[in-house]
C-alpha cells in the first residue's frame, strides 16, 4: 500500500456488486502484504484482517466492500432488461458504459429509445428501468451462450483524481471507508499497546446487512465502530456536511460514553468534525452490529462524499486520512474495560 490514493483507487476500480463481491479479497491481501496480520474471507462474503493486540480486549471497524450495480432479469431478443442491485437512481444509467459479468466479461452500454422516435408525452417522463436496455452488440443466439438472467453488471468508471486532494470514482461507498481502516496498518506499525484489532469488509449492506450481522456476531467485539459514508454538501443539497470534516454519529445507534470518548481524543489533536444527529435508524451496518447478541458498544464514523449512488462519487483523501489518523488515536488510547456494561443488581 503505497498510501491512501493507492488503497482507495485499488478497492473502487475492483468489481463487487452486493452478494459478488469476491474479487475484493485478493486486493485486500495485497494491499495488506507488509504487515504482519492474518487475513480471511467467511462463508458470507465478509473480509476480515485481524491485528494480534498485546492489551486486553478487542476492538472492531466495520465498513462494507459490496457496491451498487445491476443484475440482468431477461435476455430480450438481441438486448439485456435489468434491475437495480442496491439503489441506482434511473436517471443516472442511460448512455453508461458497463460490463456484465457472465461466463465471461462483456461490455455494452445502456441505451433507451432515441429522443426523435418517442410519442408525444415520452419525452416529458424520467426513465424507468423498464425504458432501458443493455446493448452488447452480440446476437440473441451468441448471448445465451456466455449470460444467463441473474449475472451481474457493473458500470465502468474511471479513477479521476480532482482538485483540492478530492477523488472521483464509483464504489466510494464505500470501499472508500474500506481504505480507511485497512490505511490504519501504516499508522499503527509503531503503536505497540494495543487491543485486538478486526478490520472488517462486510458483504452485503447495500441489500441485506447480512454480513455485517454474520460477522459482529462471529467476532462479537468489545467496541465497534462502524464508518460509512454520508452526504456531503453539493449543487441541490446545501445542508450537506462539509467534504473536509469527519462526522461522528450521536443518536439511536450509537453509545454516548463511546462517542464522548472519540470527541475528546478529536479535541485533543485538533481533527476537524461534525456532529451528525441519528434520531432512528443510520441506514447503515451500525443497526444490525449494535444488536446482535446482546448488544455491542458501537459507534457510527462518517464520511461525506457527493453524487451518491452514482459511478461518480468524489471524496476527499485528506479526510480519509484524518479519519484514520483519528482511529489509530483513538486506538492507541482506548481501554475496553471502560466501556463494558454496568449490571447493577
Amino acid at each position: 500500500m503505497k498510501n491512501m490514493v493507492d488503497a482507495v483507487k485499488q478497492l473502487t476500480v475492483a468489481p463487487g456488486p452486493s452478494g459478488a463481491e469476491d474479487s475484493l479479497f485478493s486486493v485486500v491481501k495485497n494491499l495488506v502484504r507488509e504487515f504482519k496480520v492474518k487475513v480471511e474471507k467467511d462463508r458470507m462474503g465478509n473480509i476480515v484482517v485481524f491485528k494480534k493486540g498485546n492489551k486486553k480486549g478487542s476492538v472492531a471497524f466495520f465498513t462494507h466492500n459490496d457496491e451498487i450495480g445491476l443484475m440482468v432479469t431477461k435476455i430480450d431478443k438481441d438486448y439485456l432488461r435489468f434491475t437495480e442491485v442496491g439503489g441506482y437512481d434511473e436517471k443516472v444509467l442511460l448512455g453508461q458504459e458497463v460490463t456484465v459479468y457472465g461466463k465471461k466479461q462483456i461490455k455494452g452500454i445502456i441505451g433507451a429509445k432515441p429522443p426523435h422516435l418517442q410519442t408525444k408525452g415520452e419525452g416529458d417522463k424520467f426513465l424507468k428501468f423498464e425504458d432501458l436496455y443493455i446493448d452488447i452488440a452480440m446476437k440473441n443466439k451468441d448471448i445465451v451462450k456466455y449470460i444467463s438472467v441473474g449475472d451481474r453488471v457493473i458500470i465502468r468508471s474511471g479513477f479521476t483524481e480532482m482538485k483540492q486532494n478530492t477523488v472521483c470514482v464509483k464504489a466510494l461507498d464505500n470501499r472508500s471507508c474500506g481504505a480507511i481502516i485497512l490505511y490504519m496498518l501504516k499508522l499503527l506499525e509503531n503503536v505497540k499497546n494495543h487491543p485486538d484489532i478486526y478490520l472488517v469488509l462486510n458483504s452485503q449492506e447495500e441489500t441485506t446487512m447480512a454480513g455485517s450481522e454474520t460477522s459482529a456476531f462471529r467476532l462479537n467485539p468489545d467496541v465497534a465502530f462502524v464508518l460509512d459514508v454520508t452526504f456531503a454538501k453539493q449543487a441541490g443539497y446545501e445542508q450537506g456536511y462539509p467534504l473536509d470534516k469527519i462526522g461522528l454519529g450521536m443518536g439511536a445507534n450509537i453509545c454516548r460514553k463511546i462517542f464522548d470518548f472519540v470527541k475528546k481524543v478529536a479535541d485533543e489533536n485538533n481533527i476537524q468534525y461534525f456532529i451528525e444527529p441519528l434520531p432512528s435508524m443510520s441506514g447503515t451496518d451500525a443497526y444490525a452490529v449494535q444488536t446482535v447478541l446482546k448488544g455491542l458498544t458501537t459507534m457510527l464514523i462518517s464520511l461525506p462524499i457527493r453524487n451518491m449512488h452514482s459511478p461518480v462519487e468524489i471524496a476527499s483523501i485528506k479526510t480519509m486520512e484524518e479519519t484514520a489518523k483519528l482511529l489509530s488515536l483513538v486506538i492507541s488510547k482506548i481501554d475496553v474495560k471502560d466501556f463494558q456494561e454496568r449490571i447493577i443488581k
